[in-house]
């Protein structure tokens, strides 16, 4: 079963939006994708729900794929997470405790690079700094 999921590289100013989960590891705010929803509409969606920001939607970044263990269906899953840039002054950022997330936090782009804990998502941040410095915002 293909899963599809979609989140944001969240800029505000020269800083990016990262999420610590309670097993202590930093990752970028993402979701699943409900019924009839498009994944521009589920990236702002997830940025909110999980962070607690009000973002604008810039624009696509690309898409990871990878596979994981599901253990409530007890089976292996494919996930598609779509990824696009997106711009933030909100500085009062509220984790979704009920998701796992102790913690949100604007870090410098070379911070969030060394703290990440999935190789993907540093990929895709790379992507996003490099429109991000072509865009208008």
């Amino acid at each position: 079963m293909l899963e599809i999921s979609a989140g944001g590289v969240v800029f505000n100013s020269d800083k990016i939006l990262l999420l610590r989960k309670e097993s202590g590891g930093w990752v970028l705010p993402k979701g699943h994708r409900e019924e009839g929803e498009s994944i521009s509409d589920t990236a702002l969606r997830e940025v909110k729900e999980e962070s607690g920001v009000d973002a604008i939607l810039g624009i696509y970044i690309d898409s990871i794929d990878y596979q994981y263990f599901n253990f409530q269906k007890k089976r292996k899953s494919k996930k598609t997470v779509h990824w696009f840039t997106m711009y933030a002054s909100d500085e009062n950022l509220y984790p979704q405790k009920e998701e796992g997330f102790r913690e949100a936090r604007y870090v410098d782009s070379k911070l969030a690079l060394k703290i990440l804990i999935h190789k993907n998502e540093k990929n895709i941040i790379k992507k996003a700094i490099k429109l991000n410095e072509r865009e208008d915002f």
